[in-house]
């Protein structure tokens, strides 16, 4: 579409147009001069059937929790400033217990160093989560991974306690990224390896802004006990985001943000098996049916760049939810939403009968109708 009009810019284009013709300080030209900002949400009402639940930091990522009633949530300080913390929302009640930090700063240590020997424990003063996942150990504990970018680009393990509303995090262990990294998700193993993205090797606007000529930005790197971190080859990618792996863990599955692609990858060779196109992929949960639910931003490219500048203000920008078929690698939409109670959205879970969507923006979560088959 025309930039004239201040519309939709075509990404593709742009890239390839970038390639050949375009320098970095015409790019930024480009986006200041068709820039349209979103008029921000107000208010906290349902509509028709997406309930939002307002008043609580930025949810940008959610686990689910086997007892059929509450999510972890991870709250986000934003891509470059500010601190978040983790909670359990319970979605009785809507209530949001704090994990971490607490107020009393009393995370425990359970002393089982998980990660590397002398990754010490976080500041909880610059405590700021990103991606997570939650899955279970061989000998049955609960690992919760969180992405912090808080004073250090770094993995932290917690072990999980489900007691109901007395569940609690036990802090063991941690990863330390490389030099020149800035990590966006992670996925974790049976056994205890990690795969994680580094989507920027370093987090500014102008790193952003290459990565619209098509620039690769990130990869994937993979740590475990034995043999630390190591890169995956063949991962370079524009913008590497959101992860998940199988439930058998041969596969994982990994959201190229600027590629408009979803990869398959096989995680003993690193091969990518498969691909699918999907516009803007950002986090990814498995649906009660085996299918890959993946939050796609189909809004223009400048305007999420205006909701990102207020980060504490709910944004409508577009989005749509993709179910992905981890076997064919056949793509659906089966959401899309626009505008309040909320936009933006990164991840779509099922649980307790609903779909709770986070974003990366905003105040608040939204839960819809379920689109899961088997519920």
């Amino acid at each position: 579409m025309s930039i004239a009009t201040g519309k939709l810019i075509d990404l593709k284009g742009m890239a390839i147009l970038g390639k050949r013709l375009l320098t970095l300080p015409i790019i930024v030209w480009l986006l200041s001069a068709c820039s349209a900002e979103l008029v921000p949400i107000k208010g906290c009402d349902t509509l028709d059937d997406i309930k939002p639940v307002c008043n609580m930091q930025t949810p940008e990522d959610i686990a689910v929790l086997a007892d059929n009633r509450h999510l972890l949530l991870a709250h986000y300080g934003g891509i470059d400033h500010g601190t978040g913390s983790l909670s359990l929302f319970d979605t009785q009640t809507n209530n949001v217990k704090p994990l971490y930090p607490l107020v009393e700063d009393a995370l425990s240590y359970g002393g089982k160093n998980w990660g590397d020997t002398d990754c010490p424990q976080p500041d909880s003063n610059l405590f700021r989560p990103h991606g997570t996942h939650l899955q279970a150990l061989a000998d049955g504990s609960l690992r919760y991974l969180v992405v912090n970018h808080g004073g250090r680009e770094s993995i932290e393990m917690f072990e999980f306690i489900l007691m109901g509303s007395s569940s609690k995090l036990v802090w063991q262990g941690c990863i330390l990224a490389e030099p020149e990294t800035f990590v966006n998700d992670v996925v974790g193993f049976s056994n205890g390896d990690v795969i994680f993205s580094r989507m920027y090797h370093e987090s500014s606007v102008w790193v952003m802004l290459k990565s619209i000529t098509g620039r690769d930005t990130g990869d994937l790197w993979r740590w475990s006990k034995e043999l630390a971190l190591k890169i995956i080859p063949g991962t370079a990618a524009s913008q590497p985001n959101g992860l998940e792996v199988s439930a058998d863990e041969k596969f994982i599955f990994a959201n190229m943000y600027m590629e408009h692609e979803v990869w398959k990858i096989d995680v003993q060779t690193g091969e990518k098996l498969a691909a699918a196109h999907v516009t803007k992929p950002d986090n990814s949960a498995w649906s009660n049916d085996g299918q890959l639910w993946i939050a796609s931003h189909t809004e223009s490219l400048v305007n999420m760049f205006s909701c990102i500048k207020q980060q504490s203000v709910p944004c409508g920008a577009a989005f749509e939810i993709v179910s992905l078929d981890p076997n064919t690698m056949a793509t659906t939409v089966v959401f899309a939403h626009q505008g309040a109670p909320m936009g933006a959205a990164t991840i779509a879970v099922p649980q307790a009968g609903r779909v709770y969507l986070g974003a990366f923006v905003g105040d608040r979560l939204i839960s819809v109708p379920n689109f899961d088959a088997q519920e």
